[in-house]
């Protein structure tokens, strides 16, 4: 891995040299954009005493970027984001962070390198296509397995084959304290509305941990709407451990497009898998924590309406059931969590 990175490091550097030269800064090319995501939330139940009756607004992100092309073939994107704390315990203010920061260089005509904090193959062109991130994230970022950021380089490209491969520290976009680094690689093929893709990625964590995770994803896009279909498996091995922990998440969305200016949205989530069984901390997810330790369904429906042009209003309900842990069902103490109702009133603007 250490050897791959080098590689392809001084590769990039070596490529990127003679553009680098004549890019300079452009400030009359610059774009600045963003786009905040505000909700009002109310818990109708929720499996936890804390959670039940909650309500409140609260911001589920918000995004400051600042975008300038350098050259013909040289661009520049610099994101800030921040978000309420998502959490039921803390007051917490809401605190900007570095979300984006690299340098792109095109070259070949569809391929790029990129270095920076980048967003990896993990589920680029899933969220793409689902394309109501405002809503929720996907699946293997809500369930934290793998986050949406890393810092490193990565080449992508194609056009009806598409390629996207990175090397990165695996520490999202924080800092990096061990020598353990990821590498990712996704293939996809796009045709006549059809899409599909296979992804994985590999980890040695600074522990000695193992992490694969695989995934295909297929959708399809008309004027109609679109409908997708997923599937990733994690197998996650402590250091020092013969036992390798599997979880699976199976996902379908469907979005139908009303009219032009309302969709009728709606997502099934199923969770299972030894490891939610066994070491999964579903409490500690954002704005919807789930039961730890548990396999569960998680469901979504909602409607979008577009009220102007860069705005949309969108109510929706979400709702997780849990099934009983084999491992935990025979103790005294135990007690299959309850289900989870949340109803949201969401607003998305972009600027």
């Amino acid at each position: 891995m250490k050897n791959v990175g080098l590689i392809l490091a001084g590769a990039m550097i070596l490529s990127l040299f003679p553009a680098l030269t004549s890019a300079q800064f452009k400030p009359g090319s610059g774009e600045i954009k963003g786009y905040m995501i505000g909700e009002y939330y109310y818990n109708a139940s929720h499996h936890t005493e804390e959670g039940q009756g909650r309500h409140g607004f609260w911001f589920r992100r918000i995004y400051f970027t600042y975008n300038n092309k350098l050259s013909d073939t040289v661009k520049m994107r610099l994101r800030m984001e921040t978000a309420s704390p998502g959490q039921w315990a803390t007051s917490a203010l809401l605190i900007p962070f570095v979300k984006d920061a690299y340098l792109s260089w095109k070259f070949a005509g569809s391929s790029s390198l990129v270095a920076g904090i980048q967003s990896p193959p993990s589920f680029a062109q899933v969220e793409g296509i689902w394309g109501y991130r405002s809503l929720e994230k996907t699946p293997l970022d809500l369930y934290r397995w793998t986050s949406s950021r890393d810092f490193g380089i990565t080449l992508k490209g194609g056009k009806d084959i598409l390629y996207h491969m990175m090397v990165g520290n695996g520490s999202s976009n924080k800092g990096e304290i061990n020598e353990g680094k990821k590498a990712y690689g996704a293939l996809g093929y796009s045709t006549g509305g059809f899409f599909i893709e296979a992804m994985t990625q590999y980890e040695r964590a600074k522990t000695g941990d193992n992490d694969i995770i695989g995934q295909v994803f297929g959708a399809y896009s008309g004027d109609w709407g679109r409908i997708g279909l997923q599937y990733a498996h994690r197998s996650y091995q402590k250091e020092g451990s013969d036992e390798t922990l599997p979880y699976n998440v199976a996902s379908v969305f469907a979005v139908f497009k009303a009219s032009p200016q309302i969709e009728l949205i709606a997502r099934w989530d199923y969770n299972f898998g030894d490891g939610y069984q066994q070491s999964f901390s579903g409490n500690k997810i954002a704005f919807i924590p789930f039961a730890p330790n548990h396999e569960f369904n998680f469901i979504i429906a909602a409607l979008s309406w577009q009220a102007h042009k860069n705005v949309w209003i969108i109510p929706n309900i979400k709702y997780a059931t849990y099934s009983e842990n084999d491992l935990l069902k025979e103790g005294e103490d135990y007690k299959k969590p309850g289900d989870d109702l949340y109803t949201n009133l969401t607003l998305w603007f972009k600027f």
